[in-house]
């Protein structure tokens, strides 16, 4: 399985996000941004789309955001 088809859970990306020092509106936008699609009657988000779109946030540098998803899945 590669990273552009692992799916995380709502959970697991305000989580992820959060260690990274995203605040709770900043994480809600990015989850309306990326998703979710349903897997399983699931709402589901693409940790690629996630991962992508936290490296590019104006406040953090694609080098502070550094798990990797297939470690964090």
């Amino acid at each position: 399985m590669n990273v552009s088809s692992r799916y995380l859970d709502r959970a697991t990306v305000t989580s992820l996000l959060a260690l990274q020092g995203f605040n709770t509106l900043d994480i809600e936008c990015i989850l309306d941004l990326t998703g979710p699609v349903q897997r399983q009657e699931v709402p589901v988000w693409p940790a690629a789309a996630v991962e992508r779109l936290a490296a590019r946030a104006w406040w953090l540098a694609p080098a502070e955001f550094c798990i990797t998803m297939p470690e964090a899945a």
